[in-house]
């Protein structure tokens, strides 16, 4: 059972995380470290 207390968590992190995509993005630039962490623990916290 998911904590009510960790969704609002879930959401920032994942509201910061596309943030700052799309900065790197407009900034022509990458952080391959952060998007292997990114993509690896996403389904861990977006799981219901």
């Amino acid at each position: 059972m998911e904590n009510k207390q960790e969704t609002p968590k879930n959401e920032e992190f994942y509201s910061n995380s596309t943030a700052y995509f799309e900065h790197l993005r407009h900034l022509g630039k990458t952080d391959y470290g952060f998007e292997d962490e990114y993509y690896f623990t996403m389904p861990a916290i977006s799981s219901n």
